[in-house]
């Protein structure tokens, strides 16, 4: 534990507990885990809020973990690293707390393991990388393709889709459109779109004052494939056992629609391709036929990319947006994607309803005619459990 003399010092306006003698690098660190626990963890993961709050304020641990992962990566990393052990063993105490079956505290069986099986630790934190995949994202995505679908024919444009996704892992997300989703408001059903006997059943609660875009559902999808550094392979046991600790202990449902999802790309796995976004993504979106409309589609990708990536990838695909009709569906935090537009103010209020993740906006920017058209079309819960729609976004003008 950390000095008893601590101290308190901000960082990215949080206050983080420090010893006397704690590097720059671990009080960076401190942060990073303080910062998780206030905006993801806390009311979503209680599990997980207590080990970033231990963890944050532990010397010994803050500093088996430094060197791992660059600092904004390693707490997502070490957890899942953690997680993947735990999977592998279920018949442990820290198995039994992420299950749900125990309700001790979860701090001192993960810092056991922690120490106890670094190596372990450190050396998938080292090899891997987080491959979140939540498929309660195509809640978001399927109006999003709506709204690209309304303006095409708008413009008498009746070409199907071509989905490229940007970072899809086991590209789970590509088979949106075999999922079912019901929107609620409140106790009432409002809409619902895909397969009802689909597996895989998702429910988003709407929140704001508009619904979301779902007329022309489902949209002619032709093709789909996935641009990936380390594509996971559904048909590989391990590599599915890493998608399952990428999950959050103590979140209901998302297990479960993850093994079914896994189960349907399994029947029929999308196309995934390994390559850098920077360098690949506009070549592969060229090279599809004439007789499609390319959607690019990233959720939580581009935030891996770097501010110098995300501009490289934006201005390759404008180079292709010169010459062909395109789309970029993004759902990202919104300083990632700062050409999208901000919602007006009764969209982004409804972010802070509970404070259950950090605030996703979801932005279509679309090349037609060679001409670059942004808007923003809702704000949502980083694994869509809320969508607050922008009242006329989508909607043909």
């Amino acid at each position: 534990m950390s000095d008893p003399s601590a101290t308190a010092v901000t960082s990215a306006g949080r206050d983080v507990l420090t010893g006397a003698h704690r590097s720059p690098g671990l009080e960076a660190l401190a942060a990073r885990w303080v910062v998780l626990a206030d905006d993801d963890f806390a009311g979503y993961s209680p599990v997980y809020e207590r080990i970033a709050r231990a963890l944050a304020d532990d010397d010994a641990s803050l500093s088996l973990l430094l060197d791992a992962a660059p600092i904004g990566r390693t707490p997502v990393l070490a957890l899942a690293a953690v997680h993947d052990i735990v999977l592998s063993e279920p018949g442990t105490r820290l198995a039994a707390i992420y299950a749900g079956r125990s309700t001790d505290d979860p701090w001192p069986p993960f810092r056991e393991l922690l120490h106890s099986r670094s190596a372990e630790v450190l050396q998938r934190m080292r090899t891997r990388s987080i491959q979140t995949n939540e498929v309660g994202r195509s809640a978001a995505l399927l109006p999003a393709l709506a709204a690209v679908r309304a303006e095409a024919l708008a413009a008498g444009d009746d070409r199907p889709l071509a989905l490229v996704e940007l970072g899809p892992s086991a590209g789970l997300n590509l088979l949106l459109d075999r999922y079912a989703v019901t929107y609620r408001r409140g106790g009432a059903v409002v809409a619902t779109t895909g397969d009802p006997a689909s597996p895989v059943q998702l429910t988003c609660e709407v929140r704001g004052p508009a619904e979301p875009l779902l007329e022309g559902l489902p949209v002619p999808i032709a093709s789909r494939v996935g641009l990936d550094l380390n594509p996971v392979d559904v048909t590989d046991p391990d590599a599915r056992r890493w998608l399952s600790a990428c999950l959050w202990p103590g979140v209901p449902d998302r297990p479960d629609r993850l093994a079914a999802a896994i189960e349907l790309a399994r029947l029929d796995p999308p196309r995934l391709v390994v390559g850098d976004a920077v360098t690949d993504l506009a070549p592969l979106v060229a090279d599809l036929p004439d007789d499609v409309v390319p959607v690019v589609v990233s959720t939580w990708a581009l935030a891996y990319l770097g501010r110098d990536g995300r501009a490289a990838v934006l201005a390759a695909l404008d180079g292709v947006g010169a010459t062909r009709d395109l789309a970029l569906v993004s759902a990202e935090e919104p300083r990632i994607t700062p050409w999208v537009p901000a919602p007006p103010p009764e969209v982004q209020a409804c972010g802070d309803a509970d404070g259950d993740g950090t605030g996703t906006l979801l932005g279509l920017r679309s090349w037609r005619r060679g001409v670059a058209r942004d808007e923003a079309l809702a704000l949502c819960h980083p694994h869509v459990r809320w969508i607050a729609w922008v009242p006329g976004a989508g909607e043909v003008r």
